[in-house]
């Protein structure tokens, strides 16, 4: 345990100062990201494009009903309201996009011919259809109104003479959404064939008409509405962005990465200093007994923290004495002397004492580590004091070392109450850090000292130490 200790001490009593000197890293360019660029992008679409839907959604299904007039060449002798017969049609057809589609139409009953007789007949059209209020489509919902022109081919026939005939249709339909899959249709159309088709005429000249006015209900089938179409620009220029960010942070890391490695090397020159210091010592006490090393062999020296515990004494105005390898002497007194003065069993005693304090779990090791908040917060004063938790919890991992959290406010602003609240929500943003960094819970403890006025400056009393414990 001892040479678990030799490599903890001098790591722990460097945090503060890797903390302090983050700042000073000149070279390094930290890029603010905008928050709006990393955010997702609602949805914008373009006006008036959708996609189209060759095949699935937007059938529907047409009845209605109403009255026809025939008007054919010749003429006859009656007015159009003589000619009056009623209709029935029925059709079916598909919305291609929202201002183009197409049908099938049936239509038949009735008709009156030049000489007013009556006449039974069918006619089946395919007709091209246009919405010219397509342009009020929007994302949320289908227009209230359509206005449908349109045109087609078909053929009619005459069941009484049994003339079958070809026939141009045209006219116009409105509808009005009266849900989401029901409309209400009304149309005014027409049926142009040749002359020949009441019986009377010629059969290679256009001029028999079929004119209809119905009403009725057109019911929709399958999906409904259209799929609108993104605008891709926001997410073109949000990529060009992110492109560049990523370069920026790609340099950002390859700077930090050789800092890493210079700082990795400079830790290990000063592992190897720290060694050399120690079997200095070792080599000098044998060869005064003449005893032979093995330079092949790696040898370890056995930290009796001489230097920790004479630092931790004269700040309590208890004079230890120095067991240092440069000889320097503590308040006037020679190195030979201190070396008597380590040797007594005074020294002895008090640094056996220490030990076993460690070795049971009373005391911690080396010095606590603080973390200092701004007033009235759990916000550190400065983030770069989180690169101490990261030694802290590497430390700890490597070695089963416990952890004791200790929370505080300064007593010389907020109430008993606000203090300890605030010193226990401190000592607990600690907490998380920690097991953020993957250590065990049962391996940390929390104090809460509320408010102090230990410190001057009173910001210092703004604080979360952390202590290592063996145990």
């Amino acid at each position: 345990m001892i040479k678990k200790i030799v490599l903890i001490l001098p790591l722990a009593l460097s945090l503060n100062a890797q903390a302090g000197d983050a700042h000073l890293l000149d070279s390094l360019v930290v890029h603010n990201a905008s928050l709006e660029m990393l955010e997702p992008i609602e949805p914008s679409y373009l006006e008036n494009i959708t996609s189209a839907r060759i095949w699935n959604g937007n059938w529907f299904l047409g009845i209605s009903c109403g009255a026809s007039a025939f008007v054919g060449s010749p003429l006859g002798c009656a007015d159009l309201f003589d000619r009056i017969e009623p209709t029935l049609s029925v059709s079916g057809g598909k919305w291609f996009t929202p201002a183009i589609g197409g049908r099938v139409s049936f239509q038949g009953f009735k008709l009156k011919n030049s000489l007013l007789h009556k006449q039974s007949y069918k006619s089946v059209h395919a007709d091209f259809l246009w919405n010219v209020l397509s342009h009020h489509y929007n994302t949320r919902d289908q227009p209230k109104w359509k206005i449908v022109p349109y045109a087609g081919l078909g053929i009619i026939h005459n069941e009484d003479n049994g003339n079958t005939s070809f026939a141009f249709s045209y006219g116009v339909m409105g509808q009005y959404r009266l849900s989401q899959r029901i409309h209400l249709i009304m149309e005014l159309g027409g049926t142009t064939t040749f002359k020949n088709f009441d019986g009377r005429g010629v059969s290679n000249r256009f001029g028999d008409n079929l004119m209809n006015l119905t009403a009725g209900l057109s019911f929709s089938i399958g999906k409904v509405g259209w799929k609108r179409v993104v605008d891709a620009s926001p997410y073109i220029r949000q990529n060009e962005w992110l492109i560049e960010y990523a370069s920026s942070l790609s340099d950002c890391n390859s700077l930090l990465a050789r800092q890493h490695n210079e700082d990795a090397e400079l830790i290990a020159e000063l592992k190897k200093i720290l060694e050399i210091e120690g079997l200095l010592d070792l080599y000098k006490n044998r060869s005064k007994n003449g005893e032979t090393e093995n330079l092949s062999k790696k040898l370890y020296p056995k930290n009796d923290y001489s230097g920790l515990n004479s630092l931790r004494s004269r700040l309590q105005g208890i004079q230890w004495p120095d067991n240092s390898i440069n000889g320097d002497s503590i308040q006037g007194k020679s190195s030979t002397e201190n070396h008597r003065l380590g040797s007594s069993s005074e020294y002895q005693s008090s640094l056996q004492g220490y030990l076993t304090e460690l070795s049971q779990g009373k005391s911690c090791i080396g010095a606590p580590i603080f973390f200092f908040f701004e007033l009235g917060t759990n916000h550190l004063t400065d983030t770069s004091q989180l690169v101490n938790l990261d030694e802290i919890a590497r430390i700890a991992k490597q070695y089963n070392l416990s952890i004791r959290i200790c929370g505080a406010a300064d007593s010389a602003t907020g109430t008993s109450d606000i203090n300890h609240s605030l010193g226990a929500s401190r000592s607990e943003y600690i907490y998380s850090q920690l097991l953020h960094r993957g250590i065990d819970k049962s391996r940390i403890s929390e104090v809460n000292e509320g408010g102090i006025d230990t410190y001057t400056p009173k910001e210092a009393n703004r604080h979360t130490s952390v202590m290592l414990f063996l145990k």
